[in-house]
């Protein structure tokens, strides 16, 4: 009887271990190419892959689960709703605190997007039309107005043949003589013949010194500036430009602990829009999803920095203490330092990597 009841409560725990095993996975997975996107009604990408290549070597069962956002996919995978995500899920000491990673897939990190500005001549006009520039010229053409229309008042009974007419035509005529008085050019074929007129004119002399002097720094300031502000090199030029960011990933969580207000975007697809169209300076993100993105588009007027503010592991995520961890990463392990691993890295990024 003892026999009898030990087989059948091997059956029973052999039936349920069969259950259990059956059961498929379920992968958290979001949209961030080149690592996840989907094509032609199914998933690809370099996580996509290379799930698929350890599903495959552990025997497991799976399906896979979109999410809209990275917190929402990490989110699920904390509370239970999913066993795994995956994707471009960078490693981060606040997330090693709430999940638990696989050995890493790919090293990479944080970069810097930026717009290509153009150079040389075609800078400088851009730059000459700016705002600062035309509200300069419009100040000192009110400036010019006013000396002309105050020349008008003194010399306009005294004066008729030179500063005569109707109103139109001795301000126009005004105008012309503060103009040529500041510039120094002095044609004389207008001058002031009242003791108003004279002192007037000796007056706007001197201020137009300092007029020109005023004028000329606006401009070089307006062009310098504008210059400058277009060339980001690195981190340090954060600071003084607008910067974009995906709101609940590591780059607004880098940028919130440098101090470094930002833009946020729901994902990166508007946020480099946003870069391309002029609305930000910079994009901070993942530097390969960036570069793939730029490149995907076909973009030559934007481009992803060098150099890394940040370098980062991606890893597959799992709730704490997960039983899947040792088993995805003897998979890992074995297909990562393979040279078919290394093709398929090379046909998504090619020599970017």
């Amino acid at each position: 009887m003892n026999c009898r009841i030990l087989a059948l409560v091997v059956v029973c725990l052999w039936g349920l271990a069969s259950t259990v095993q059956a059961a498929p996975l379920t992968v958290a997975v979001k949209t961030s190419p080149p690592f996840s996107y989907q094509q032609a009604g199914r998933w690809d990408g370099i996580s996509v892959e290379l799930w698929e290549k350890v599903a495959k070597k552990a025997g497991f069962k799976y399906r896979l689960r979109p999410y809209g956002s990275l917190p929402e996919m990490l989110a699920a995978v904390e509370q239970g709703r999913a066993d795994v995500a995956i994707g471009a899920i960078s490693v981060t000491a606040e997330r090693e605190r709430r999940l638990d990673f696989t050995q890493p897939m790919f090293r990479a990190g944080l970069g810097i997007a930026t717009r290509n500005e153009a150079s040389g001549w075609v800078s400088t006009l851009r730059n000459l039309f700016s705002w600062k520039f035309l509200s300069a010229v419009l100040a000192l053409m009110l400036v010019l107005l006013l000396v002309g229309l105050l020349v008008w008042l003194l010399e306009r009974r005294k004066n008729p043949q030179q500063f005569g007419g109707s109103a139109k035509q001795g301000i126009g005529s005004g105008f012309w003589w503060s103009a040529v008085t500041m510039t120094t050019v002095g044609y004389g074929d207008k001058s002031p013949v009242t003791a108003g007129g004279r002192l007037l004119g000796l007056v706007w002399m001197f201020v137009s010194i300092i007029t020109i002097s005023g004028f000329t720094a606006a401009i070089a300031s307006s062009v310098t500036l504008n210059e400058l502000q277009s060339q980001i090199n690195g981190a340090a030029d954060l600071p003084r430009v607008k910067v974009a960011a995906v709101e609940g990933t590591s780059g607004s969580n880098w940028l919130a602990g440098q101090g470094t207000s930002f833009v946020p975007y729901p994902n990166n697809q508007q946020a480099l829009r946003a870069l391309m169209i002029g609305e930000v300076d910079a994009l901070v993100s993942d530097a390969p999803v960036m570069r793939y993105m730029l490149r995907e588009r076909g973009a030559t007027n934007a481009m992803v920095l060098p150099k890394l503010v940040r370098e980062e592991s991606y890893a597959f995520a799992m709730a704490n203490g997960s039983p899947l961890r040792e088993q995805l990463n003897q998979s890992m392990l074995e297909i990562l330092p393979t040279q078919e691993w290394r093709a398929v890295l090379n046909r998504y990024l090619g020599a970017e990597q």
